[in-house]
């Protein structure tokens, strides 16, 4: 969990990791050394899946935001209104 909560952190603060990961997440997926659903969850951007999973709440928002995922796209998402 550590390495998703870092990775989730860093997209957060750091606009050129949010640029690699959009660009190509598997590198930066692999520099985390995300596996299992926290890769699957990230590669998707399946916040959902990420606060099933235990994922802190405010990082997956924050992270979602620097990602420019939509507002209401992620609320929805999160309400399973997709």
């Amino acid at each position: 969990m550590y390495n998703l909560h870092k990775l989730l952190w860093d997209i957060r603060k750091n606009p050129e990791i949010a640029k690699r990961f959009l660009d190509n997440p598997y590198p930066v997926l692999d520099l985390y050394g995300l596996e299992g659903d926290a890769r699957e969850a990230m590669r998707t951007m399946n916040f959902k899946k990420l606060h099933e999973i235990g994922a802190n709440p405010y990082l997956i928002y924050f992270c979602a935001i620097q990602l420019q995922v939509d507002r209401a796209k992620y609320y929805a998402q999160i309400r399973e209104e997709n």
